[in-house]
C-alpha cells in the first residue's frame, strides 16, 4: 500500500473518530438512570463553613422562619423574545419560554422551554446566607412584589422588584429588562444581616435530564460550563460524579451557566470581588452558585443573565466573552466565516438550504484550481500504470529498489504521486469546519429545506420504515443519494495506484454513507451537491482532453 493508499485510510480513521466522539455523543447522549429519590429539604446543621480557598461543604442552612400565610404570587414578562414568569416564593423564575424556538419542529408545538426545577423543586435565582455556624436560604420565603405584569417590545425598558423581612435580615431582588435583549440584570442585596453571616450565595439548580423527551425535540442544556480566566471548562452532566465541587478564585470566574446543543443559560458577576463558583450534582439535580463575600451591615451582587440560544453574533453583542460557549472546535476558525456567510446569504434566499447549495459552490470554485491540477496528476499516474506495473513485477521482492524504481519514474515524467490526493486533504478542515457549523448552528435548528427534509439539523428521514443502524424510523433518502454520487464520482476518476489503493477508494462510499446516517441533513447536503458539482467537472474534463 502506497502513501496515497495511507493517506485515504488515515483520512477514514479520522471521520470515524469524529464520528463517535464528536457526533453521536454530543446528538444521542446515553439515557439517564432511573430516578432517584428526591432530597430533603436543607436543615441548620451548626457545622463551620471552611475557609474561602477550600471547597464547600454542604449548605449549612435553614429556610425562613414560619410566616403567617401569602399566597403565591406569579409576575409575568413578555418580551419580543422570551415570556418569562416569577414566584413571589423565594422570588424566583419559574418559566423562561423563547419566543422564537418551538419544542419540536411541528410549527404548533409549545415554545422551547428552559427553566428546568430541581428534584426537589428548586428555582434559579434563590439567595443564600452562610457564616461560619449556620446559613439561610430564602427557599419559600414570602416575598413582597413591587410591580406588575411587563410587556416589553424593542428597546422598551421595565424592572420588578422583590422584598422579604425576617430572622433579622432584609433582602431584595432587583431584575431589569429589554423587550429586544436576550440578557438582563439582576442585583441581589443584602441588609442589616447579623454578622454571623459573611457570604452571599446566588444559585441556579436545575434536574439532569440527559435524553430527549420525544422524538423531533431536545433538552436545552446537557452540560454545565463556565469560563475560568481564557480557559473554557464544559463537564458533561452524564459524566459528572455525585458531590462534585468545583471552586475558582476571584479575577478568573468570568461566568458559569449551562449549555447545551443550541441554548445557553448564564450568571455573570459585575464588579463582585472575590467571588467563586460552587457546582454540585446530586440525586439528579446539578446545582451551580455564584459566591461573593457579604461585608458588615449588607451587601450587593449584580450579576447579568443571558437565557437564550448560542447564536454567536448575539452572544458577540452581549459581550463578558460569551460568545466562546459556541465551541467550534479546533476550525473554528474556518466555521465562523462559514456561518456568516450562511447568514449574509440567507437574507437574499430565506431557505437555509439554499444558502448550503451556494456555499457548496462557492467552496467548491475556491479549490478548483486544485481540483484541476489534481485530474491532471490523476491522468498522468493512469498514463504510468502499465511501466508501473512492470516494476512491481520485476522488483516484487525487493520492496526497498521497487519504490527507488517508482520514484525514478515520478521523477523522469514530472509526475507527483500525491497530486491526486492534496484537494481531499486540503477539505479535510473544511469539511470538519462545516460540520461544527452546520452541527451547532442555532439557524439551522427546525429550519426546513424542501419536501420531507424539515430540519436542516436533524438527520434526514422519509416515511416511519425502522431500519437497522438507524437511529430514528424512516429511511435516509438524502444520505442515500449522497452515497450513490460518490460511487459515480469513483467511479469515474481515473484509476491510479496499485490495487490495494483502488479498493481502499472504494470502500470510502459506503463508509461515508455509514457514517452520515446519523448526521445533520444540512452536511449530508453539503456532501451531495459536492459529489454533483465533482462529477460535473470530470465529465467536462474528460470530454475536454485531447
Amino acid at each position: 500500500m502506497d502513501r496515497r493508499a495511507l493517506i485515504a485510510v488515515v483520512i477514514s480513521i479520522v471521520i470515524l473518530v469524529l464520528y463517535q466522539e464528536v457526533v453521536l455523543r454530543r446528538l444521542y447522549p446515553p439515557r439517564p438512570p432511573e430516578e432517584q429519590t428526591a432530597e430533603a429539604p436543607l436543615q441548620p446543621t451548626g457545622q463551620p463553613t471552611t475557609p474561602a480557598d477550600q471547597p464547600l461543604p454542604e449548605l449549612a442552612a435553614h429556610a425562613p422562619a414560619a410566616q403567617p400565610a401569602v399566597s403565591e404570587r406569579l409576575v409575568e414578562v413578555d418580551t419580543d423574545l422570551y415570556h418569562a414568569t416569577f414566584t413571589s416564593r423565594g422570588a424566583r423564575l419559574t418559566s423562561f419560554q423563547l419566543k422564537q424556538y418551538r419544542t419540536a419542529v411541528q410549527p404548533d408545538s409549545p415554545f422551547q422551554e428552559i427553566i428546568v426545577a430541581g428534584q426537589g423543586g428548586e428555582l434559579p435565582f434563590g439567595v443564600e446566607l452562610r457564616g461560619p455556624e449556620q446559613g439561610l436560604s430564602d427557599a419559600g420565603a414570602p416575598y413582597a412584589i413591587d410591580g406588575a405584569n411587563l410587556t416589553l417590545t424593542g428597546a422598551q425598558e421595565g424592572s420588578i422588584d422583590f422584598a422579604w423581612q425576617g430572622d433579622g435580615v432584609a433582602l431584595r431582588k432587583h431584575f431589569a429588562f429589554r423587550g429586544d435583549r436576550y440578557d438582563f440584570s439582576a442585583t441581589m442585596s443584602v441588609l442589616n444581616h447579623p454578622p454571623t453571616y459573611t457570604s452571599l450565595e446566588v444559585s441556579w439548580a436545575k434536574t439532569v435530564t440527559l435524553g430527549p423527551l420525544q422524538a423531533g425535540s431536545e433538552v436545552a442544556f446537557d452540560r454545565a460550563v463556565y469560563l475560568q480566566g481564557h480557559k473554557l471548562t464544559e463537564d458533561q452532566f452524564d459524566k459528572l460524579t455525585g458531590g462534585k465541587v468545583l471552586t475558582e478564585e476571584q479575577g478568573e470566574l468570568a461566568w458559569i451557566g449551562y449549555a447545551g446543543r443550541h441554548f445557553f443559560g448564564a450568571m455573570v458577576p459585575v464588579d463582585a470581588p472575590n467571588h467563586r463558583l460552587w457546582l454540585k450534582l446530586r440525586d439528579h439535580t446539578v446545582e451551580q452558585k455564584v459566591l461573593s463575600p457579604l461585608p458588615a451591615g449588607g451587601g450587593d451582587l449584580k450579576l447579568d443573565i443571558y437565557i437564550g440560544p448560542k447564536d454567536f453574533d448575539t452572544l458577540e453583542t452581549m459581550g463578558h466573552n460569551l460568545s466562546r460557549v459556541v465551541n467550534l472546535g479546533w476550525f473554528g476558525f474556518i466555521a465562523v466565516p462559514l456561518l456568516h456567510g450562511i447568514k449574509i446569504s440567507h437574507r437574499f434566499t430565506g431557505n437555509y438550504g439554499l444558502d448550503i447549495i451556494l456555499l457548496t459552490v462557492a467552496i467548491k470554485i475556491l479549490f478548483l484550481p486544485l481540483t484541476q491540477r489534481s485530474f491532471q496528476s490523476m491522468r498522468e499516474m493512469q498514463k504510468l500504470q502499465p511501466q508501473m506495473a512492470k516494476i512491481r513485477e520485476r522488483y516484487k521482492d525487493n520492496q526497498e529498489q521497487m519504490n527507488k524504481e517508482m520514484m525514478e519514474l515520478y521523477r523522469r515524467h514530472k509526475v507527483n504521486p500525491l497530486g491526486g490526493c492534496l484537494p481531499m486533504v486540503l477539505q479535510i478542515p473544511v469539511f470538519i469546519g462545516l460540520y461544527s457549523a452546520l452541527g451547532n448552528a442555532v439557524e439551522l435548528r427546525h429550519a426546513p429545506f424542501l419536501l420531507w427534509i424539515n430540519d436542516l439539523s436533524a438527520p434526514d428521514r422519509l416515511g416511519t420504515l425502522q431500519l437497522p443502524f438507524v437511529q430514528h424510523a424512516g429511511i435516509p433518502v438524502l444520505t442515500l443519494l449522497m452515497g450513490v454520487s460518490m460511487f459515480v464520482q469513483q467511479w469515474m476518476t481515473p484509476a491510479a495506484g496499485d490495487p490495494a489503493q483502488q479498493r481502499v477508494m472504494m470502500i470510502m462510499p459506503l463508509m461515508f454513507t455509514f457514517m452520515f446516517v446519523n448526521f445533520p441533513s444540512g452536511l449530508a447536503l453539503y456532501w451531495l451537491v459536492n459529489n454533483l458539482l465533482t462529477i460535473a467537472q470530470q465529465s467536462y474534463m474528460n470530454r475536454s482532453k485531447t
